[in-house]
């Protein structure tokens, strides 16, 4: 240091050798000062001496910074020990530092750190989808300050899982911005088990047509599913809104049907989840190819863990039910609709309406 060893706030007997009090015989101008010939605090000596240590010190805190940075850029240089101002290095500490690097050494885990650190595995948690995502973690957009009904996703900090895609491309999306053609589809371990657990408004069967379609779905997809909602009365035959019959005409004598989607230990799976969501989307392809003319799904959609599936579309056609819209796909929530529908179910469904 540069003054080591000095006593700064030493007393003297003469002006300017770092007293803290300096005897004036003389009038004083300075504010505050008493009458003539009195003793005063001498700032601009002893606190100048202070700031003179101060300085010193940080300027070593500097000089240790570079030391450290650059042994940083090379290992072969060597752990960087500071040597202390006047105190020497414990040797007990000195060992224990040493050893403790030749065991990480040993057991590889300072090549694993290094190697994470000059290229990191897990850039998926600091995306851009997950920033998005910590807008709101609600399902609605009362959430998080910024959240909207197109960034309800649960954020992956602080949660169990990432909600980060990455497509084949390699970029990161969005759950709601992902291509069709950007994901892998993968078969689950469920065996294509159908059940009903219908609620008590629509608490109708549905159509068998409608369930060879999500049954073979379900088995090429490997997955369970639970039929949650299934058909209700038509107004037209006395079906009465909220007894009967509730909401959209799709339903209507069982042609539409909300459906949860389960692997093999029985855990619903998440369109927010990226893994569940390449096995949700083999069933919804699949669905597809076998005669679904409207799926619902995905963007906050039903706690995006619920499916609606129809065949609403083709009964109309036949004269057997009425008031259904053209939308093959929607999604999103407030509003739900096909805009806030996710690209990747655009994508599967490829036009926006049926065609008569």
């Amino acid at each position: 240091m540069s003054i080591a060893g000095a006593n700064i706030f030493e007393d003297s007997a003469s002006e300017g050798v770092g007293q803290t009090t300096v005897l004036h015989p003389d009038i004083d101008t300075d504010p505050g000062s008493g009458p003539p010939d009195h003793i005063h605090i001498d700032y601009d000596l002893a606190h100048k001496a202070c700031l003179a240590e101060i300085a010193s010190l940080f300027e070593d805190i500097q000089t240790d910074l570079r030391i450290i940075t650059d042994r940083g850029d090379d290992r072969s240089k060597g752990i960087y020990q500071r040597e202390a101002d006047s105190v020497a290095n414990n040797p007990a500490n000195i060992a224990k530092a040493a050893l403790d690097y030749i065991n990480l050494q040993q057991s590889q885990i300072l090549d694993l750190v290094n190697a994470e650190v000059g290229n990191p595995t897990n850039l998926g948690n600091t995306s851009a989808a997950n920033y998005n995502a910590i807008r709101n973690t609600t399902n609605s957009a009362s959430g998080f300050v910024g959240g909207d009904s197109n960034t309800n996703q649960s954020a992956g900090y602080g949660s169990s899982a990432s909600t980060a895609i990455v497509g084949s491309d390699g970029k990161t999306y969005y759950e709601n911005t992902v291509p069709f053609d950007q994901l892998v589809t993968v078969k689950g371990d469920g065996k294509g088990l159908v059940t009903y657990s219908l609620d008590s408004i629509r608490n109708l069967p549905i159509q068998s047509q409608l369930m060879n379609i999500i049954t073979g779905a379900a088995q090429t997809a490997g997955v369970n599913i639970t039929i949650s909602s299934g058909g209700q009365v038509p107004v037209r035959e006395g079906g009465e809104n909220g007894r009967t019959r509730i909401g959209s005409n799709r339903y209507d004598k069982g042609f539409a049907a909300d459906i949860q989607l389960l692997d093999g230990t029985g855990t619903r799976l998440e369109t927010t989840d990226p893994k569940q969501l390449l096995v949700i989307l083999k069933f919804v392809e699949e669905c597809k190819n076998t005669g679904i003319t409207g799926v619902g799904m995905g963007n906050g959609y039903m706690n995006n863990e619920t499916l609606t599936v129809d065949i609403a579309w083709k009964a109309q056609l036949e004269g057997l039910i009425s008031g259904i819209r053209a939308d093959r796909y929607w999604g999103g929530t407030n509003p739900t609709n096909s805009v806030n529908a996710p690209q990747y179910l655009k994508d599967i469904m490829t036009t926006r309406g049926n065609i008569a």
